[in-house]
């Protein structure tokens, strides 16, 4: 007879950073590093460089870091909930080339960071997805499809980009992706929504 999990057992919270995917833990194991936030608090996380698995789901959320998109990957028994912050290179990265992935294929989610070749003091971000090759931008620069760019804006004085529409944009790109998904995603109660 197997053994039946309680809960949640069976999913994995994951967030991006750094260029990877990190998993907190509320204590310490042989697999975690341990790091202080910025805001002081010690944790324990385990890196990993890539995820495979079908995207069964794709939601917005608040949480203490702000608005969040969570995408909900399915492999075998295992369920994997990746949080990316909404207003990143992580993100529109991601929701740029999701028209390319198939539906009905496992995609390779690999987040990535890197030195800026024009400026050593920046790093540039992003995800790039596998299905298996390489999954082009439906978005770029040179064709945009119809995405608005970032605009300038004076905020108190002071010039800033503003994202606004681009992130209005990709969030519809991200919600009419995700309309007629054949998998069905694990229920989850809110009370349950965090790994501790």
């Amino acid at each position: 007879m197997a053994l039946t999990n309680l809960g949640n057992a069976n999913v994995v919270f994951l967030s991006v950073a750094d260029g990877n995917l990190v998993r907190s833990f509320k204590d310490a194991n042989e697999n975690t590093q341990q790091r202080v936030t910025k805001t002081g608090k010690t944790v324990h996380e385990q890196k990993f460089k890539d995820l495979t698995g079908m995207i069964t789901g794709i939601e917005t959320k608040e949480n203490d870091y702000g608005k969040q998109y969570v995408i909900t990957f399915l492999d075998g028994e295992m369920t994997y909930k990746v949080n990316l912050p909404y207003s990143s290179r992580y993100s529109s990265s991601f929701i740029k080339a999701l028209p390319g992935v198939k539906k009905d294929e496992p995609v390779r989610f690999m987040p990535w960071s890197m030195t800026d070749k024009k400026d050593a003091t920046k790093k540039v971000t992003g995800i790039t997805m596998y299905q298996p090759d390489k999954i082009a931008p439906a978005f770029t620069k040179e064709t945009p499809n119809g995405l608005p760019q970032m605009v300038k804006i004076k905020v108190k004085g002071k010039e800033t980009w503003d994202d606004s529409a681009m992130s209005e944009f990709l969030e519809k790109v991200a919600m009419d992706w995700v309309k007629g998904l054949k998998v069905t995603d694990v229920q989850i109660d809110e009370k349950d929504d965090v790994p501790f």
